[in-house]
């Protein structure tokens, strides 16, 4: 029960997709109406990329640098600027640590009101969150790649050598190492119940290491596949689902071809002809539901593979970028997923469109099944298989952050009759969406709102219905313009919600900062 209390009570997006447990969830609701309250490193007045501080030329955003917040302050990571803080009021900049570069997410400790940002010099690095004072170090001896993760009373990070250290945040001392072996591909993930950190590694191993003292719990290499430049964990990060106790892992097991044709013309459409596929081809599977005891397969959800297109050599694949979202519903856990089906709306269309959201039971001989929820019948871009981006939910609202626009959907009601199929879903309301960037032509401007009830074409031929924000006027948005694929792979965009603000990060680190009606957490 205190673990229940302490998820549901956790307040503000502290570290990495929220939590240690890597839910990406928060029971802070973001009531409409939503007003811009500010930007950064991101369009100038004129909605131009004048205002963008840091992406070309290089040293680029770091592809992984999320956000997070705490106390006054939104903490950025800024690639060889530092760590910035940034006012929550206004966005300006409070303090920078400049000493070492960062790539990677921060972590904030509401108790001591102190942040640690991980960098590329080795060091763990303890700072005053009011005012950025430099309160100690420790040296990891490597390369810091991955979020840092906060526990309790320690810090967790991992290095480029692929060695998990355990960091006593009061003495800025190791409490123990681990040496996985090989280098990390997640991020770290912490069990309360189990005392365990759960992370992978470029070998396809997922480590379950020992709170106590740095042994190993258990170590599984849940695939058949080899790993190489097409099956990989990297990018992604454990997501433990605490009272079931399991962590699902997903990873990317091919080329596009290989993935998005997996399940022929068309995934089946119900949870047993999908999971029957994935039974009896386990190199189709990307995500597992591992036990917290032991490592094994707890259940096989009924989830074909999916991803959002990279180019490796000029060649596409598809990398894992979205990932479940944990949250807990009359006292249970339920999960929030990208997953394909067959029940397409349009029937004439193929396996590069058919996605869809779903809510995933946990519990029972459902364990591993989904209900659709209604998403895509909003145009929302999770339908094709092919740009599943990072997931995120605040109270009932769910965020895909898409790499063309961010999207979300309300939850209005989940009763047990709904969901069996995608013409009965699980009810939602449509939000507005913030589109990374607009079309002159047919579209409203107004540079102080960045709103517009009118038009919304990008500027990549795309659409997107109105009303809704713009964050570039009539420009593609950094890093687009200098690559081939305008998905990018991997980047940061990611939304998430967090002391009254709704904070949407961009393909190239900029921040689109808006301030919802509901009451804070």
């Amino acid at each position: 029960m205190a673990l229940l209390l302490c998820l549901m009570a956790c307040q503000e997006w502290t570290q990495d997709a929220h939590d240690a447990q890597r839910t990406g969830y928060t029971a802070e609701e973001p009531v409409l109406p939503w007003t811009l309250a500010w930007t950064w490193n991101g369009p100038d007045a004129a909605g131009g990329t004048g205002g963008h501080r840091y992406h070309q030329p290089a040293p680029y955003t770091p592809w992984e640098a999320r956000t997070c917040t705490g106390g006054a302050h939104v903490y950025v990571p800024g690639n060889a600027d530092g760590l910035y803080a940034l006012k929550k009021s206004d966005g300006s900049v409070a303090w920078r640590m400049s000493t070492a570069p960062v790539n990677v997410t921060p972590a904030y400790d509401p108790a001591t009101r102190t942040v640690y940002a991980g960098s590329d010099a080795g060091t763990l690095v303890k700072l005053n969150a009011d005012t950025g004072a430099p309160l100690g170090t420790y040296d990891a001896g490597a390369k810091i790649v991955k979020s840092v993760m906060l526990a309790g009373s320690h810090a967790y990070v991992l290095t480029a050598a692929g060695t998990l250290h355990k960091v006593s945040t009061s003495s800025m001392t190791a409490a123990w190492t681990y040496a996985a072996g090989a280098a990390p591909h997640t991020l770290p993930a912490y069990s309360s119940s189990r005392r365990a950190v759960i992370f992978c590694t470029a070998d396809l191993q997922v480590h379950a290491v020992n709170d106590a003292d740095g042994t190993s719990k258990w170590k599984v290499r849940p695939s058949p596949l080899a790993p190489g430049t097409h099956v990989e964990f990297q990018g992604g990060w454990p997501v433990i689902a605490e009272l079931r106790g399991i962590v699902f892992v997903r990873m990317m097991i091919g080329d596009v071809s290989a993935v998005l044709w997996s399940g022929g013309p068309k995934w089946g459409t119900t949870n047993a002809a999908i999971r029957a596929r994935l039974q009896a081809n386990p190199g189709l599977k990307n995500l597992f539901a591992l036990s917290l005891d032991t490592g094994a397969e707890a259940f096989v959800p009924a989830v074909g593979p999916a991803g959002v297109e990279d180019l490796l050599q000029g060649r596409p694949r598809l990398r894992v970028h979205s990932f479940p979202v944990v949250r807990v519903v009359d006292g249970k856990e339920v999960a929030y997923s990208a997953w394909r089906n067959g029940d397409t709306r349009d029937p004439k269309w193929d396996a590069r469109w058919d996605s869809h959201l779903g809510e995933m039971a946990l519990d029972g001989p459902d364990a591993g099944d989904l209900r659709f929820v209604k998403f895509e019948e909003h145009d929302h871009w999770l339908r094709i298989t092919d740009e599943a981006c990072p997931l995120t939910m605040a109270g009932e609202t769910l965020f895909h952050a898409h790499w063309d626009a961010s999207e979300a959907a309300r939850i209005t009601d989940r009763s047990a009759g709904l969901g069996a199929t995608r013409a009965n879903p699980i009810q939602t309301v449509k939000l507005p969406s913030v589109v990374r960037h607009v079309a002159a032509a047919g579209t409203s401007r107004d540079t102080t709102t960045h709103w517009t009830a009118t038009g919304m074409k990008l500027v990549d031929g795309r659409w997107k219905a109105a009303p809704g924000w713009w964050v570039y006027w009539n420009i593609l948005d950094p890093p687009t313009p200098a690559r081939d694929a305008y998905s990018e792979g991997i980047l940061p965009r990611y939304t998430y919600v967090s002391d009254g603000l709704v904070i949407v990060e961009g393909n190239g680190g900029d921040l689109f900062v808006l301030r919802h009606s509901g009451p804070k957490r």
